[in-house]
């Protein structure tokens, strides 16, 4: 896993995996409570996908909508910088076809 260096996310754990799909994305993590996928090429109504919450029914298990704000204004503040480092780190696997 390839630490993301083109931004800072204090209080999360931020990677793209080295070998990982379209569109570009990276995955970040609150520890212990949620992980997220952040599709930095998207507007913000797109740009976020929950991947877990650690415990669905305990509070903190999904991501407060003040730390997507957050988060999104970092991304977008940072595209450019992210998609050069997503081309650098990053070998795309060819997607799954659908059955």
């Amino acid at each position: 896993m390839a630490k993301v260096r083109a931004c800072e996310f204090p209080g999360y754990d931020a990677w793209f995996n080295s070998a990982d799909h379209l569109p570009p994305h990276f995955h970040l993590e609150k520890p212990g409570q949620w992980q997220i996928r952040v599709k930095f090429r998207s507007d913000r109504s797109e740009m976020f996908e929950i991947v877990w919450p650690k415990n669905p029914k305990k509070k903190g298990g999904r991501p407060k909508q003040s730390e997507l704000k957050e988060i999104a204004e970092t991304v977008e503040a940072h595209r450019t910088a992210l998609f050069e480092q997503w081309e650098q780190d990053v070998n795309v696997s060819a997607p799954v076809p659908e059955r």
